[in-house]
């Protein structure tokens, strides 16, 4: 028997005898601790298999099997699932203290800068900074009213996009013609500027990247299986550094740009300028860095572009 044989038979023991030792003990834990009725699920996958292609379907007949309250495995991590609305009011409202953190998945460590961004972030001062920024200056009813006549705005815009169309005999796209308005919105609110209004260069690479960011923000197994994230058995990881990088470079040319031109938004500041005069000036109040603004700006961009498809959809559908 060659050494590499040898090798590998005694790594495979080692293998399994660490992974009937951990299953024993996990059950043994388990079975002491009173948790909600699920499905038991498949070892080390746990229900990922059964989810299906719509995971929400399976989740709903689940929940009649099981009730409002149900926990899996989905790989080796503990999941609970609330499926009605009085459950869902219990984790997100009367005990969302014990449910403000977020796990650690590679697209918020690898694409939110570290998970230094709204979304992701950790709870403390700095979230509590994240969220009464974007409340007050971009999600607020305040901030609403006054961005009123940005949403009218691009509203025309996609009128006139569309009478053209019809002009020119061509095919009225409803969807992408709502996703384009909706970023735009985000973009005007954000960065005083339409993303997708000029037809340059800067803006297709910003297209090309949201795309390749919701072609890569699927289920990576390495989230749910971390013992083998290592291993980016997907090579998402490797996907997620490389669109960072383009991203990173983007979102420091737009805050060096936007750093420039400052002088003339005076009096009507967007939601980047408040963000950057939160960036430590003052040693004696919570401060933002340079990566959270650029994480910031990554979800209020990005983020909504990804979200605004669903959007654009179910107006689509009602139209018809």
């Amino acid at each position: 028997m060659t050494f590499d044989a040898f090798f590998l038979r005694e790594l495979g023991v080692a293998v399994l005898i660490f992974c009937i030792s951990h299953f024993f003990m996990r059950s043994i834990t388990t079975n002491s601790i009173h948790l909600p009725p699920g499905p038991r699920g498949w070892p080390i996958l746990g229900v990922l298999p059964i989810l299906g292609t719509m995971p929400h379907v399976t989740l709903t007949n689940m929940a009649k099997k099981f009730g409002p309250i149900m926990f899996f495995k989905m790989g080796t991590c503990d999941t609970v699932v609330a499926s009605s609305p009085d459950t869902a009011q219990a984790f997100l409202k009367a005990l969302d203290h014990n449910f403000l953190d977020r796990p650690t998945i590679a697209g918020s460590t690898h694409l939110g800068y570290n998970a230094q961004d709204l979304v992701f972030a950790n709870y403390g001062p700095k979230w509590k900074l994240l969220r009464k920024l974007a409340n007050q200056h971009m999600l607020g009813g305040r901030a609403l009213h006054d961005w009123a006549h940005v949403r009218a705005s691009e509203v025309k815009h996609m009128l006139k996009a569309m009478q053209g169309c019809a002009k020119e005999g061509e095919l009225v796209v409803v969807g992408d013609l709502l996703s384009c308005a909706i970023t735009n919105m985000v973009s005007q609110v954000v960065l005083s500027q339409r993303i997708f209004s000029n037809k340059g260069l800067e803006s297709k690479e910003f297209k090309d990247m949201v795309v390749e960011f919701m072609t890569i923000s699927g289920v990576n197994i390495g989230d749910f299986v971390p013992c083998i994230a290592w291993m980016d058995l997907q090579g998402v990881v490797g996907k997620m550094k490389r669109l960072h990088k383009r991203f990173d470079v983007f979102l420091t040319n737009i805050i060096e740009e936007h750093v420039k031109s400052s002088h003339e938004r005076k009096g009507k500041p967007d939601f980047l300028d408040i963000v950057m005069t939160n960036n430590g000036e003052d040693p004696s109040q919570e401060s933002l860095s340079l990566s959270n603004i650029k994480a910031l700006l990554l979800v209020h961009v990005s983020f909504f572009s990804f979200s605004n498809a669903l959007v654009s959809l179910l107006i689509t559908y009602s139209l018809l």
